[in-house]
């Protein structure tokens, strides 16, 4: 009975294997450029076809009746390894992928490997075991971007780590008594049924995981300028708007910078130097600002900065800082260093009623003061 239920086990995990597999195809049809559904759908069919090895009566030596399903599926989980590392953006060799598969060919090569039992089984559970661990290891440590899945694919992997591990343990142990190199016994059905549960799972959570990805993308793309990484004006009105109502009852200012003189640079030095000169502005402004200050580009080369909580004298101390800063970076483009220099109007209140549109033209008011007396300084609105 044993026997019949881990035979149906084995074949329940490949046909699941399979149309994950399929599934993961489609996902690279559409999006040709991820490398990573093509590892996952390579190692998908691996251990489908591991799986179907071990199910069929053996018509190979017994030897390689050990090594042909063993080898299938240490490249399978190889390839999902590779697979979580190319999700995450880092470089995966082949040599990496395949050295788990290579390392036990190798050992089953030595007759005293190649004639026990227990030491092939505890091999070959230490590697799965081992592959599993580091595929959850590359999702977990990018969690930083919140995405939910990647909890879900750290829990799959884990658990099919801890279940191979388990059999090492049983290799180590009790593996002298095999009569055979997969015993089927209860330790087999317990662990084909953790299997059955993470291979749909490891899929969903991957087709979701890249899903949320892409969605957070498209968020950050509709809220940033593209050239700086910036907020754009739409994203900063919200930022701000969210701002000032959870705590409206606080010191505002609002901060309007333009680059002086920054047609001159695109006219004489072509637009890619213009592009540098906005990335690195950009970049200074969010840099010195301060580190609860929103920063975003509203137009062309103008920059806005709101500053949540601070009085008049450290908005002053903020827009001075900033112009210091540009100034004092000079921007190389081609055969070019150029040294830029922006105005900076700016304003402050304590009005709990007053918009950021009423901000905005004020400031706009006092940044147009400084724009005419002379550039490169810094001009206030009085409120």
């Amino acid at each position: 009975m044993v026997g019949l239920d881990s035979f149906t086990l084995f074949a329940a995990n490949a046909v699941v294997l399979a149309l994950m597999a399929v599934a993961f195809h489609f996902a690279r049809r559409s999006n040709p450029d991820q490398a990573y559904w093509h590892s996952w759908c390579a190692g998908n069919l691996l251990l489908a076809a591991a799986l179907v090895f071990f199910m069929i009566p053996a018509r190979l030596p017994e030897t390689l009746s050990m090594i042909v399903p063993n080898g299938l599926l240490l490249a399978g989980f190889g390839l999902r390894w590779r697979a979580a590392r190319e999700f995450s953006g880092r470089a995966s060799p082949a040599r990496s992928t395949w050295a788990p598969t290579v390392l036990f060919l190798v050992l089953c090569a030595i007759p005293p490997v190649a004639g026990s039992y227990a030491t092939i089984y505890s091999i070959v559970n230490i590697l799965l075991a081992t592959l599993a661990g580091a595929a959850a290891w590359e999702f977990w440590r990018d969690r930083a971007d919140q995405l939910p899945s990647r909890y879900g694919l750290v829990a799959a992997y884990a658990l099919l780590s801890l279940s191979f591990a388990a059999r090492v343990v049983q290799g180590l142990f009790v593996g002298d008594g095999f009569d055979a190199y997969l015993p089927y016994d209860a330790m087999l059905t317990l662990h084909l049924m953790i299997a059955l549960l993470h291979t749909p799972a490891s899929g969903a959570f991957a087709l979701s995981i890249a899903y949320e990805r892409t969605t957070a993308k498209l968020r950050h793309a509709a809220a940033h300028d593209s050239l700086t990484e910036l907020l754009n004006r739409g994203a900063f009105e919200r930022e701000v708007a969210a701002r000032m109502r959870r705590d409206g009852n606080a010191g505002q200012a609002v901060l309007l910078l333009d680059i002086d003189r920054f047609k001159r640079v695109n006219d004489r030095y072509g637009h890619a130097a213009g592009d540098a000169v906005l990335r690195a502005c950009a970049r200074v402004v969010e840099e010195v600002a301060g580190r609860d200050a929103l920063v975003a580009r509203i137009g062309g080369e103008e920059f806005a900065v709101h500053l949540h909580g601070a009085t008049a004298h450290e908005a002053e101390q903020a827009a001075e800082r900033v112009r210091i800063a540009v100034q004092a970076e000079p921007v190389t483009t081609g055969e070019h260093t150029l040294t830029i220099t922006v105005s900076v109007g700016w304003f402050w209140h304590y009005d709990a009623g007053l918009g950021l549109e009423t901000m905005l033209r004020r400031a706009d008011v006092a940044l147009y003061r400084a724009k005419q007396t002379g550039r490169n300084r810094v001009e206030r609105l009085a409120a």
